[in-house]
């Protein structure tokens, strides 16, 4: 590795691009690491979903008791590698013990299904979901490995 190669990789751990597909009726599903220190295996990777209809906070990327048709979760490290096997291998996973709610991958005729629920509280939940197309199948498991590394490089 030279020094451009390190200037590389410092510079995209610090500044983490996100990945977004936006489909023809402008809903868009967004993946970035969330950018916080965490012990190993507890770092999240956020992924959303913002339907164009979204309310409230949603109009600045940000969720809240007060957005409808916006919702996001954190995965962590530990889980994120079963949810790009299932994209890598047309499976399905889901898991609705995630602290701030819940996120569903499953391959769908033609494509991937991905629905995001996020709690608000007692009875307070969005429920935001979007279908992919099969060729944005590997490039979503793609883009959640390099966030996967990314949050990786965050954790003590």
């Amino acid at each position: 590795m030279d020094f451009n190669d390190a200037v590389t990789i410092v510079t995209a751990e610090l500044t983490p691009q996100p990945w977004d597909y936006t489909d023809n009726a402008g809903t868009t599903l967004r993946v970035i690491p969330a950018g916080l220190r965490a012990d190993p295996g507890e770092a999240e990777v956020l992924v959303r979903i913002t339907r164009p209809d979204a309310t409230g906070l949603g109009d600045y990327g940000i969720t809240g008791p007060d957005s409808r048709g916006v919702a996001e979760v954190g995965v962590t490290t530990t889980d994120l590698p079963k949810v790009i096997e299932a994209l890598s291998e047309r499976g399905w996973w889901a898991d609705n013990t995630l602290v701030s709610g819940a996120l569903l991958v499953a391959a769908a005729s033609g494509g991937v299904v991905v629905g995001v629920t996020e709690n608000h509280g007692a009875g307070q939940h969005v429920d935001v979901g979007i279908v992919l197309p099969e060729s944005q199948r590997l490039p979503l498991a793609s883009a959640l490995r390099r966030a996967l590394d990314v949050a990786r490089g965050w954790e003590d």
